[in-house]
């Protein structure tokens, strides 16, 4: 009993500590006479932000933002400064809240975007960034991150973008414990040398895509929840060395008014499209794609690729695990290769089609290129499509 109460008081005792400020920290609602329209319709926050940042830079000092809304028409706006001798704290600050359901920064604005914290060019990136404890909310993109190495996310909520909820670009960066939903494009664009980065304990949702990585290098994504995304829970394309493990994917490829995207692109849970090299995903649950011609796992391109020790759960209306397509969407008219890849001890469970091809011949190709696979080919076509899940053969 006194463990037990020696630890909830340790629990209780670090949360309070949590939605504190740093002692040192520089407090954004010390700048209230910065905002514009105070109380207003068009109050606007971000220039108290933008002195904040000025003086957090000048002090070496976090950034606090406390429990409360922050309505803003113009981009928060972090540009990375020139210490002389030490291009590692180019960007060394630390922004905090209250925690994601205390601290809320919302752009009013659409074609705006919410948080701007990037480098000046690729090569005088911005570094060490820490962003925790919030919701960004709506703009064009919510946080925009590109040219940024060493960056830290954790527990944040990133809600409603009408494109990309993160654009992240740099490598050596962490992503932990967040939130991100309602993205009308992407909820997590991963582009331009996201080296060595790491994805974790992200849930996605109702996104048209929940991640798309392009431009990747030895980067992983680990413990991370997907559903209900329209067109895709995950995109890959030119990528080199990606693992996909231990997450959880639900009713993704799922077609909505709400969510809608070009009728001529397929609806996949994981989609590997073009240029993709030593692609891993394991230890994974694949549950339910809603579109009937998707698959939870679609192949264009890959090649080196592992895909093992994955659970495919799938009821009606979808019935299909992986499906061939030798297409690429995004570049039609590029040539596709599918070559040692290994698909082998994944379990499957209501699925009508374990392994099928989007046209006549892939799957013959697929062995002949030295790929090997454990499940026989499963024909399907219209007819297939068109039956519903208790009219399907049994798997």
């Amino acid at each position: 009993m006194f463990r037990l109460s020696l630890l909830l008081t340790l629990a209780l005792l670090h949360t309070a500590a949590y939605a504190q400020p740093p002692a040192d920290a520089v407090v954004v609602t010390e700048f209230a006479d910065h905002v514009i329209d105070p109380g207003g319709e068009q109050e606007d926050w971000q220039p108290a932000f933008q002195a904040a940042i000025e003086q957090a830079h000048a002090d070496r000092a976090p950034l606090y933002v406390p429990a409360g809304e922050y309505a803003i028409r113009k981009p928060i706006t972090i540009i990375p400064e020139n210490a002389e001798g030490s291009p590692y704290v180019r960007n060394n600050v630390r922004m905090i809240g209250a925690g994601k359901f205390k601290t809320f920064i919302r752009q009013q604005v659409e074609t705006e975007n919410c948080i701007d914290w990037t480098g000046l060019t690729y090569e005088e990136p911005a570094t060490h960034g820490h962003l925790s404890g919030m919701t960004l909310s709506g703009g064009a993109t919510t946080l925009n991150i590109r040219w940024h190495n060493y960056f830290s996310l954790s527990d944040c909520y990133i809600v409603a973008a009408a494109q990309n909820g993160i654009h992240a670009e740099g490598w050596s960066s962490r992503f932990e414990d967040c939130v991100v939903r309602w993205c009308r494009n992407t909820g997590f664009l991963a582009a331009g040398h996201f080296n060595n980065c790491v994805i974790r304990d992200f849930y996605f949702s109702r996104n048209v895509v929940g991640l798309a990585m392009s431009g990747v290098h030895g980067s992983r994504v680990e413990s991370c929840g997907f559903e209900s995304c329209a067109r895709a829970a995950i995109i890959v394309r030119d990528t080199h060395g990606l693992t996909i493990s231990n997450s959880y994917f639900e009713g993704n490829g799922r077609r909505a008014d709400a969510l809608p995207f070009d009728e001529t692109f397929s609806a996949n849970t994981l989609h590997l499209d073009t240029n993709c090299h030593a692609i891993r995903v394991h230890d994974c649950i694949f549950r339910k794609n809603i579109d009937p011609a998707g698959g939870l796992i679609s192949i264009a391109d890959c090649r080196g690729g592992h895909i093992y020790d994955n659970y495919f759960y799938n009821y009606n209306p979808g019935g299909i695990g992986i499906i061939l397509r030798g297409t690429s969407e995004f570049v039609p008219d590029r040539p596709t290769v599918i070559e040692d890849v290994v698909i082998e001890r994944n379990w499957h469970e209501g699925i009508s089609a374990p392994i099928t091809e989007a046209r006549e011949g892939l799957y013959d190709t697929f062995v002949a290129a030295g790929n090997r696979i454990d499940w026989p080919l499963t024909p399907w076509d219209e007819a297939f499509l068109e039956a519903g899940a208790e009219d399907r053969p049994a798997p």
